[in-house]
């Protein structure tokens, strides 16, 4: 009888074991960004740097100081970006990460690129910070990388005089089944308000334009189709209204002249309904409709939006 209550302390630390860390840190700023299926993607204004940021996996078999100085670690690292034999030895410093066990960073170079990565380690997974950009590029960029590399943080983030609260994100609501989410009135390319079938009510002229403020994303990892942790990143975020249409994004929506009319409404509703939706302004509140969310924010002043604590402040596209 005693063998079952061990056997399942032993799947319940079996389970535990397999809880990979949450990595924190701030998007870079000025930067574009983006994702892939291994990586959060952030490339410079330029685009002559790109910064990849790998979640915590499994260290797996040997030490990390030793597997680093050995390999670089470019196990953990795309293949297509990984570098081939160096011309020169990497030159490897400790680093201090809040939350890790350790943290080591290499410079070093690699054909035409000038490389920097970071590893960290914590509870046996290691992530990976990935810096590669033509020679002068990272000194180019040295603050926004300082600031990003200074807020990585293993666990909780770090302490901030005013963090910003946790906002329903493009990630995250993309995951919802296409069936769950109501039907969104689907805007023209060119002026959506003018379709037939089935129009928003006219909304005023004044919150028409492009809004940025600052929140936290959750950039999950799936192992085995399980998610097992996963990155929340703090950066920008942009809502976009034109004539009682909303769209919202971690990237500056396209539009040509800066013309909200000209953003391709009708795409987005067909490709990203859950970020994609309709507004409406009642007294000094919007009220916001996207996939199966309505977001209320309040109207402080002209240009200025308030939701949760977070203001936006109406931006030009560039």
């Amino acid at each position: 009888m005693k063998v079952f209550p061990i056997f399942f302390a032993f799947l319940a630390a079996s389970a535990a074991a397999q809880t990979l860390p949450p990595l924190n840190f701030d998007a870079p700023g000025g930067f574009a960004g983006g994702g892939s299926d291994e990586a959060a993607i952030f490339t410079s204004p330029e685009g002559d740097l790109a910064v990849r940021v790998y979640p915590f996996r499994r260290l797996g078999p040997g030490d990390f100081q030793a597997r680093f100085h050995e390999t670089l670690l470019r196990e953990f690292v795309a293949a297509g970006e990984r570098e081939g034999k160096l011309p020169a030895p990497a030159v490897i410093e400790p680093f201090a990460v809040e939350g890790a066990d350790a943290a080591a960073l290499a410079r070093f170079s690699d054909a035409n690129r000038e490389r920097r990565r970071l590893a960290i380690s914590a509870a046996g997974a290691v992530a990976i910070v990935d810096i590669a950009g033509v020679p002068g590029a990272a000194e180019r960029n040295a603050g926004a990388l300082k600031e990003m590399l200074d807020s990585l943080s293993v666990g909780q983030p770090k302490a901030r005089a005013a963090p910003p609260p946790l906002l329903s994100t493009p990630e995250v609501a993309a995951a919802v089944p296409p069936a769950a989410a109501p039907a969104v009135a689907a805007p023209a390319a060119a002026a959506p308000a003018a379709r037939a079938q089935p129009a928003v009510a006219p909304q005023p002229a004044f919150l028409q334009g492009l809004y940025v403020g600052t929140a936290r994303r959750l950039i999950p990892q799936f192992v085995g189709g399980v998610e097992k942790g996963g990155m929340w990143v703090t950066g920008p975020q942009y809502l976009l209204f034109y004539s009682g249409y909303v769209h919202r994004n971690y990237e500056l929506p396209k539009m040509p002249g800066g013309d909200p009319s000209r953003f391709d409404w009708e795409r987005a509703r067909r490709e990203d309904a859950a970020n994609t939706g309709t507004y409406k302004v009642v007294g000094s509140e919007l009220a916001m409709s996207m996939g199966t969310e309505t977001i209320t924010a309040r109207l402080p002043g002209p240009g200025r939006l308030d939701i949760l604590g977070t203001s936006y402040r109406r931006t030009v596209a560039k």
